[in-house]
């Protein structure tokens, strides 16, 4: 007669097993819907990098080229991201450089900064004097952090009780590494929430995707970092980035 230890140790070895192969699938069905996104959104994106790129002229006139600039930018991002984000199941190519923290987000502030304050929301900025930098894929950890702060206006948004909405976004040196902290006074998680957050199309927005925060884990794992979310119902949510120091 099998050992009954023997037993749950072969039902946990084949579960686990069943988890994976799951998972795989997940990541196949990913890598589907970033080919149909892609097919269908390349043409609009190049039409409208092509207005952009006409007015450019008429904004460095009025001293405002830097707007265009950053949409160029987060047009060129989005067009990178159809195929290299979406798709978690494939190896990224190595696009690694040494970035300044810093510059990423005064990019974000200057980007997202009216959209926040468009509805009411207070987005606090904290960097650090010593302008730190990580060696790491600058259009990666840029999704990674306008992914955090959508998310964060969109839990504001979603709170019952209508208060004044804030974001705190700093950086800090903790044990050697790099720390981004997002702190926000919206919605919060629930416990579920938060033990599903990073699987993949779980949602709990009526048009959400579902993989946006799997896809930033994974961009952030293959930075040799680590994502952690603490957060309270109603209360709101602290999400913390750490990534090695350069």
């Amino acid at each position: 007669m099998m050992d009954q230890s023997i037993l749950k140790n072969t039902i946990s070895f084949s579960d686990e097993h069943a988890d994976l192969a799951h998972h795989s699938h997940t990541l196949e069905n990913i890598h589907t819907l970033a080919a149909e996104v892609a097919h269908e959104i390349k043409n609009p994106l190049t039409s409208v990098k092509g207005f952009l790129q006409l007015l450019r002229p008429y904004l460095i006139e009025i001293g405002k080229e830097q707007y265009a600039d950053i949409a160029l930018d987060e047009l060129n991002r989005a067009q990178t991201l159809i195929f290299d984000f979406l798709n978690a199941a494939n190896p990224q190519r190595n696009k690694k450089k040494l970035v300044p923290l810093n510059k990423i987000i005064n990019d974000i502030r200057l980007f997202y900064g009216d959209e926040a304050s468009h509805q009411d929301i207070l987005l606090n900025i904290t960097l650090l004097e010593s302008n730190p930098s990580i060696f790491a894929d600058e259009m990666q950890i840029k999704q990674v952090l306008i992914n955090l702060l959508k998310n964060a206006i969109d839990a504001i948004n979603m709170k019952s009780i209508k208060t004044s909405g804030q974001i705190d976004l700093e950086l800090a040196i903790e044990d050697q590494a790099i720390a981004i902290i997002f702190k926000d006074n919206g919605c919060g998680m629930s416990d579920e929430t938060i033990n599903n957050i990073f699987v993949p199309f779980y949602t709990t927005k009526q048009t959400g995707t579902g993989i946006g925060l799997p896809i930033c884990k994974k961009i952030i794992e293959d930075h040799s970092g680590q994502i952690m979310i603490a957060s309270l119902l109603g209360i709101g949510s602290t999400i913390k980035i750490h990534l090695p120091l350069y």
